[in-house]
């Protein structure tokens, strides 16, 4: 089926009046020049004045003087002349303009035929089997399916239709009908030439009042195979359509597929009814065959203009007048009467009947229920769909958002085919894991809440996300106290990193309490989740800064527009804290600084006028101008990397965004329909991945290396030991101003999940923040809620978080030592007093881009510090390195001392081992000596012994 569009065909309308205007100045051309030679000549011979000459005696000639004595005779022959000459002029006239219309008639049809020719050219001819399904197609049932190929649902619809035969309608029917829509149907083949002649003229005229000119088959295919488009290349479709159906069907085929499918207005429940069979259920309540001649008169009737007619509302409430839907039903009447279908008593008779006892009473109408994952598939099935009817028809994106009718013509006709051309629509959603998700939503999140007999709010049992909001307010408009009941709302996206393939989500904590979806159609301040992808990665990849780059967390105020005038506002850290001392980047950012996110923002903007590079960024993440604005990049806007945009940002924008961290900079737009195809199987739609480089694989390491830190040693230290399972995260908490929103968002490898609380703030009331909703901080249940959700996705499909894979660190970044206080490498630094320093010092362990790999420390080391800051800086840094430099001098003199010390107390032990020894070995002579000494008197003794002994033997 063509889309409906704003045909523009007056031009050839205009041609054809612009060659009647050219016509009627031809006939009026000729009638002048009959007028000029025939009348005009006698009448300028009869007044022309006798010549004068200075000869007053000159005579004209004896036979002009005869012609003059005869025209003043009135005679007979006078007369017949001038018979003569008006009939002369009466019949050239006459013959010229039957030969001008002759003419012109030949070229207005040649002109029409060669244009209906040109209008019909390059149609497709249906087939009998073509046509045939077309008008026998009532309407085929859409379905939506998950990803793992369980079906979500049918597409429901409001509009009720069911076939019956043609034998099971009252002839009543059948008469009315044919006698209103079209009296010559049972003679003409399909189209009323004279019909359709008067209806282009009035066309062409301009004429107040039109007249159809459409038949009973005509009709049908304008129902069934064509659109309500009105264009001269449709309306010739139609008729070259509507003598083939009348050469292919029989009259009764045609008429029982028109009664099949012709709207009827609405039934006692309101739904939409078409067919014969709905209406006179919906409406009197009786089978369509035993209908009395005024209730058949009266659905007769409705075709032409259903809802006008109908005697009910949208919801099913009998309507207050009801002489719209009357008169159309006597007039019915009286065609029939005026078509001999019934007779003069019958027409009195039923004229007279007080149809309104007849109709049924108001019902109420059970609809299916539906959900979240129902509505977001339906929701966003009808936006590809009606893109492709505009984008066909050569309209933008653009043009239909300034245009409402014309947004509203392809929204209608989107939803139309959604729900009757039998489209199977396949989503992203996993069953399972969709359903693990939402079961920790009912378990842990979701409050119940009822009422007592005085409309109070019973709330039974509370949410882990918070206390249900219950407030008396006074309303605006009627000045009355009611009372507003809010839990405590949750949105989630799980996505692919990869593709944008969402794979489940959260639409909030109860279908019935508001359908509203949190995930994607409540956009939110995003509070700190906003730091990394609006400051610290576009900073990161101009190379202003790096992980280990250092600033001071001084004050930051910065200029700001509060009630209508530039003034100035302050920046802090939670709390209302400003620590006053040297942060790096890295620090920065896992502990969320805001001190540190705004001085970085404001370098950007102030020194390197990145304002349009900012605003590049982000909208190629997805971020675009109905989110964050031009004015708000260009202006004095400073608190938008920490959370202070105007507009905000949905769950959905934000999952977007850190998916293209995780997924090496390369943004993908998040997606939840993955093909459609129509009845015949034929896939007429398939999301086609197209990735954007948004930042480079080095950048969007280092920004995820720095927020793995998050989850290590920063705000969200505490996720990890909740979780069931080990893997390799990434992530950023966030709370905006007043803590009215409270995000955690992280990502593996594979996959990002981003959760969101708050309350909808529905009504503007002094309770619109978190922060007394329960024991725990907000943020703390926020993430523990986010981890809960972790496990239940890790239960239901462990390799869907990718939890055996690892963020791998690029060729492009590299580590290096540099010093713990300046971020750079040591070396000289001449100060501003003309001095030079030495810097060394503690160092450490950090990644760097190869392409902005860290220099000397220079004097200005520091982003965006002050001057006064650097001169403390440098001041303390000068002191300490005179009292080292003093220090150092100090150990080496003592040193020096030490080492004399020990010289000489080595020499003197030298000399006393020396002494010692020679002591020693005098000391061994001397007992050697005395040894000796000893030897020989003992060697005396023992001869003298023996002497005496050989004396005293002798």
């Amino acid at each position: 089926m063509n889309s409906p569009q704003n045909t523009n065909e007056s031009s050839f309308l205009e041609k054809i009046k612009a060659f009647i205007l050219k016509l009627v100045q031809f006939m009026k051309k000729h009638w002048i020049s009959f007028k000029t030679k025939h009348f005009n000549r006698q009448n300028h011979s009869a007044s022309t004045p006798k010549s004068t000459t200075k000869d007053t005696k000159s005579t004209d000639s004896p036979k002009r003087e005869q012609a003059k004595k005869e025209d003043q005779k009135p005679t007979l022959a006078k007369f017949l002349f001038g018979f003569n000459v008006g009939y002369s002029v009466i019949k050239n006239l006459i013959i010229t303009l039957v030969v001008v219309l002759l003419i012109g008639g030949a070229l207005i049809g040649g002109a029409g035929a060669g244009y209906f020719a040109y209008l019909v050219s390059g149609e497709k001819i249906p087939t009998y089997e073509e046509m045939k399904a077309d008008i026998e197609n009532v309407s085929a049932t859409s379905s939506m399916y998950y990803a793992t190929g369980e079906k979500i649902s049918d597409l429901k619809t409001d509009l009720k239709r069911s076939e019956i035969p043609l034998s099971e309608m009252s002839p009543l029917v059948q008469e009315a009908i044919i006698a209103t829509e079209d009296e010559y149907f049972y003679k003409h083949s399909g189209v009323v030439p004279k019909a359709v002649v008067r209806a282009l003229a009035q066309e062409v005229t301009g004429a107040s009042t039109t007249s159809g000119g459409s038949t009973l088959t005509q009709q049908l295919v304008k129902q069934q195979i064509l659109t309500n488009e009105v264009s001269f290349k449709r309306k010739a479709n139609e008729i070259l359509l509507a003598f083939r159906i009348e050469n292919y069907f029989s009259k009764e085929e045609i008429l029982e597929n028109y009664l099949n499918v012709s709207p009827f207005g609405r039934n006692n429940k309101g739904q939409n009814i078409a067919g014969l069979n709905e209406a006179s259920m919906g409406i009197f309540g009786v089978n369509p065959i035993d209908l009395t001649l005024p209730q058949a008169a009266f659905l007769a009737g409705l075709p032409q203009n259903p809802i006008v007619y109908s005697p009910y509302s949208q919801v099913g409430a009998l309507k207050e007048d009801l002489s719209a839907g009357m008169s159309r039903k006597d007039e019915v009447l009286f065609r029939m009467y005026r078509e001999n279908y019934i007779t003069k008593e019958e027409y009195d008779t039923a004229l007279a009947y007080d149809l309104t006892q007849d109709f049924l009473p108001q019902e109420a109408d059970v609809n299916d229920s539906t959900d979240y994952v129902y509505n977001f598939v339906e929701q966003q099935a009808r936006q590809i769909l009606m893109k492709q009817l505009y984008t066909a028809d050569g309209y933008s994106d653009e043009d239909i958002s300034n245009d409402q009718e014309l947004k509203d013509s392809y929204y209608n006709q989107a939803d139309l085919d959604l729900r009757s051309k039998g489209y199977k629509i396949s989503s992203t959603i996993d069953k399972g894991v969709y359903e693990a998700m939402n079961e920790v939503v009912a378990q842990y999140a979701t409050p119940e809440i009822s009422y007592d007999e005085n409309d109070n709010p019973i709330i039974k049992n509370t949410s882990d996300l918070g206390n249900v909001k219950v407030v008396d307010y006074v309303d605006k408009e009627t000045n009355e106290t009611k009372t507003l009941v809010e839990p405590v709302q949750n949105g989630a996206v799980l996505r692919d990193n990869a593709t944008g393939r969402i794979i489940s989500f959260i639409g909030g904590v109860d279908y019935e309490f508001t359908q509203v979806n949190h995930a994607y159609q409540s956009p939110r301040s995003p509070g700190s989740t906003i730091k990394p992808l609006l400051a610290f990665a576009p900073a990161l990849e101009e190379g202003i800064i790096t992980p280990a780059s250092m600033l001071f967390e001084s004050s930051a105020k910065v200029p700001s527009w509060e009630n209508g005038a530039l003034g100035v506002h302050e920046i802090t850290n939670v709390g209302n804290v400003t620590p006053n001392k040297w942060t790096d980047v890295r620090s920065g950012l896992s502990q969320s600084s805001n001190i540190v996110t705004t001085k970085i923002y404001q370098q950007m903007k102030d020194t390197y006028n990145m304002e349009e590079k900012l605003e590049s960024y982000m909208h190629k993440m997805g971020f675009g101008s109905d989110v964050i604005t031009t004015e708000e990049y260009q202006g004095v806007y400073y608190a938008l990397p920490i959370g202070g945009i105007s507009r905000g940002t949905t769950v959905l924008d934000q999952t977007d965004g850190f998916s293209t961290l995780a997924n090496k900079g390369n943004y993908t737009e998040g997606y939840i329909i993955d093909k459609i195809e129509d009845a015949a199987g034929d896939v007429v739609y398939q999301h086609e991945v197209s990735p954007v480089e948004v930042f480079s694989v080095e950048t969007a390491y280092l920004t995820t290396d720095i927020l793995r830190d998050v989850l290590e040693t920063g705000t969200a230290k505490d996720v990890k030991g909740q979780l069931n399972f080990q893997a390799d995260i990434a992530g950023k908490t966030g709370t905006s101003d007043g803590q009215k929103d409270i995000w955690f968002i992280g990502y593996t490898p594979q996959v990002t999940l981003s959760s969101w609380i708050g309350y909808d703030n529905a009504v503007d009331t002094p309770i619109n923040d978190l922060s007394n909703s329960g024991s725990e901080s907000p943020s703390l249940r926020n993430k523990r809620h986010w981890a809960r959700l972790m496990n239940a996705i890790y239960n239901a499909n462990p390799t869907i978080l990718g939890t055996d894979q690892a963020f791998q660190k690029p060729d492009g970044v590299v580590e290096a030592k540099v010093l713990a206080s300046t971020g750079m490498m040591p070396g000289k630094v001449k100060l501003a007093n003309g001095k030079e320093v030495t810097v060394s010092g503690a160092t450490k362990t950090e990644l760097f881009n190869k392409k902005f790999l860290p220099k000397t420390t220079t004097y200005d080391f520091a982003l965006a510090a002050s001057e006064k800051e650097l001169t403390d800086y440098w001041n303390k840094t000068s002191k300490s390195a005179s009292e080292e430099a003093a220090k150092k001098a100090k150990a080496e003199a003592d040193k020096k001392t030490a080492e004399a010390k020990k010289t000489k107390a080595d020499k003197d032990k030298k000399k006393a081992d020396e002494d010692k020894k020679k002591a020693d070995a005098a000391k061994a002579e001397e007992v050697k000596a005395k040894a000796k000494l000893e030897n020989e008197k003992k060697l005396q003794e023992a001869a003298k012994k023996k002497a005496e002994e050989e004396k005293k033997n002798e």
